[in-house]
């Protein structure tokens, strides 16, 4: 019988409600299968060019994204008890609604180019079927690269994390690598399974709120670790956490006994068939306006 060994306790939660804008802070968060409950779930729509923007241009499965730094001035938020509206805080504190009539002519003219805002399900979708639900990543692995770079600033925003793990004291190096493969369990609900390092971009490099551009950020992590800080992990058994919650790993005899949401992972052919149809472009027709 495998003993369940001490990894932190969470310190902090975020989740990121519109794809290439700062994030929220949270105390509790619901996990599903998906990820964090209302984490990328809308994104801006250039409206001329019908393609979803981002602060770096990239491919993904259901197109690529065109790029627009100025995103990261923008901070989202779903409004103080109301899950359907969201509040764009713009660099001098203003916040935008979205239940403004002249929401997006706001954000347009903030960005520079008129948008639109849109739900967009095929993220969660792509990255459920990826095993990139949820980003965790360690203080160890955040002081490990402050100490290979000590002028630089590892804070934990610049890698737009959904779990940062408080780790162990005296824990050193990039501890939640040694995890990939394994479960984990998060406070009394929630095991997460960690699938795999997250390879990262100039996102990282890139000015966001009071954090400096940097481009020896990425070249520190491409030089000494890879290229790679943190990990994905899919959701096993989905639940509550909240800050200050206990990590642990998983037994063996636990694992075996969860399946994510009490359903069986697809078949290779079902996942060929879901990364197929969200691998097209531009399917606009699938996208939900928010009015």
């Amino acid at each position: 019988m495998r003993v369940r060994a001490k990894l932190g306790r969470v310190r902090d939660l975020w989740r990121y409600p519109v794809m290439g804008l700062q994030g929220e802070r949270l105390q509790t968060a619901e996990i599903r299968e998906a990820g964090v409950v209302g984490d990328h779930r809308y994104v801006f729509q250039d409206s001329k060019a019908g393609r979803v923007i981002d602060p770096v241009t990239y491919a993904h499965r259901w197109g690529e994204t065109l790029a627009f730094p100025s995103m990261l001035d923008l901070r989202a938020r779903f409004a103080p008890g109301d899950s359907t509206r969201l509040d764009i805080v713009t660099p001098n504190g203003r916040v935008l609604s979205s239940g403004d009539p002249d929401f997006q002519t706001r954000i347009g003219e903030t960005l520079g180019v008129p948008v639109k805002l849109m739900e967009f399900p095929q993220i969660a979708e792509t990255r459920l079927r990826s095993g990139r639900a949820l980003h965790l990543i360690t203080t160890a692995s955040l002081d490990s690269m402050k100490n290979l770079y000590p002028e630089g600033d590892f804070d934990p925003r610049r890698f737009r994390p959904n779990i940062v793990v408080g780790s162990q004291p005296k824990r050193n190096g990039f501890a939640e690598e040694s995890w990939v493969g394994e479960s984990i369990r998060i406070g009394p609900e929630v095991v997460l399974r960690v699938e795999k390092t997250n390879t990262r971009c100039k996102v990282t490099t890139m000015k966001q709120d009071d954090l400096p551009s940097d481009g020896k950020i990425l070249e520190t992590i491409s030089q000494k670790n890879g290229n790679v800080l943190g990990v994905m992990c899919s959701v096993a058994k989905g639940g509550i956490v909240a800050v200050g919650d206990e990590i642990e790993s998983s037994p063996a005899e636990i694992d075996d006994l969860v399946q994510p949401l009490g359903t069986p992972r697809p078949s290779l052919k079902e996942t060929s068939a879901i990364e197929t149809r969200f691998s097209q472009v531009g399917r606009l027709a699938e996208w939900k306006p928010v009015s």
